[in-house]
């Protein structure tokens, strides 16, 4: 009976959460700094519409909730690498230590970089033969461990960097996540609190120009003078997932080296509306897996689909993922993963 009541408690806590996310419909696009931080990171979390809030169960969970790596019992390492919207290069590493069986500790980089963009005048629209360009970068530390046997809490700080040319901006976050284990059929529910931190604000020398302050006098000397440029918020976001195997060895049916996976994820964000994903992961042996995922209410995302393969090597295994994600007038875009555990 309290298990009941406990499962009973956390759906209406999903349902009121919901219901509020959908209460809140407005857009501010653009309002926000550090927008990287929004793309999402790991193959197999892509591939699956981006639900993995609560599916939490690989090194991708240091970027969509932090308290998935206290169940991570082994050490791992993660690098990912796709070519964005645009041509831009996105690069992610991360990595993940136990601390006994309650508590790990983990490591990330996420970076974008532009590659080099020729600059161009008025008098030279196509080309000065000088190069710049833009790249932005996080890097965070967390920690996660166990409250009780089926609730994990977990705390991201990030370091995050901003620049292109000579103008950069600085600025630290923080991520907070739980999950929650009902012991019902192997579901899991997340939740997690992303880029809460103060303004960014650009600076540099690229933004120092020479003013006259009193063009009348002729002999009033120039002086040089600092833009100030208008702070912007991070891109704050509320995540809120369910996720629960159908098929499986904990799922309500159970077939024999076959597994079959579905999450859903709500995503409420401080510069544009709410949206929506559902995904779901078939995989047979622990070996071979096929993805497939829907974003909802959003202009360009949509379709998502991909595949893993795990080669076992004794204790150790090797992860390969592939993700292919569709941005409507956009290219699409496919990111490749790597992950080791020992």
């Amino acid at each position: 009976m309290k298990l009941r009541t406990r499962i009973l408690q956390s759906m209406v806590f999903l349902a009121l959460a919901l219901n509020v996310l959908q209460a809140q419909d407005f857009s501010k696009a653009g309002t926000t700094a550090a927008q990287f931080l929004k793309i999402p990171v790991g193959a197999k979390a892509i591939a699956m519409g981006s639900t993995s809030t609560s599916v939490a169960d690989n090194i991708s969970t240091l970027h969509w909730n932090p308290a998935g790596i206290a169940s991570l019992q082994k050490v791992g390492l993660s690098v990912e690498h796709s070519v964005w919207i645009a041509d831009i290069q996105h690069n992610v590493l991360g990595f993940v230590l136990p601390l006994g069986k309650e508590s790990s500790i983990g490591f990330g980089v996420n970076q974008v970089t532009s590659g080099d963009i020729e600059t161009t005048t008025i008098e030279k629209p196509t080309g000065t033969g000088t190069f710049y360009n833009a790249t932005d970068m996080a890097i965070s530390v967390s920690y996660a461990r166990y409250l009780t046997e089926q609730v994990s809490v977990g705390v991201t700080a990030k370091y995050i960097n901003q620049r292109i040319w000579n103008t950069s901006a600085n600025s630290v976050a923080f991520d907070l996540g739980v999950l929650l284990h009902p012991g019902w059929y192997g579901m899991k529910m997340g939740l997690s609190f992303q880029n809460f931190g103060p303004e960014m604000t650009m600076g540099g020398s690229d933004l120092i120009r020479t003013v006259d302050q009193d063009p009348r006098s002729e002999i009033n000397p120039p002086v040089e003078a600092m833009l100030k440029t208008q702070p912007y918020s991070l891109p704050m976001s509320y995540r809120l997932s369910m996720s629960m195997p159908i098929i499986g060895k904990e799922a309500p049916f159970d077939v024999p080296q076959s597994s079959f996976l579905v999450a859903i994820d709500a995503v409420h964000l401080n510069d544009n509306p709410e949206h929506y994903s559902i995904g779901a992961e078939y995989g047979f042996r622990d070996t071979f897996f096929v993805r497939g995922g829907y974003i909802y209410n959003t202009s360009e995302e949509g379709m998502t689909v991909g595949g893993g393969l795990v080669m076992s090597l004794g204790a150790s295994s090797i992860t390969l993922d592939y993700a292919y994600a569709a941005f409507g007038v956009f290219p699409a875009v496919h990111v490749f993963s790597l992950g080791i555990r020992l």
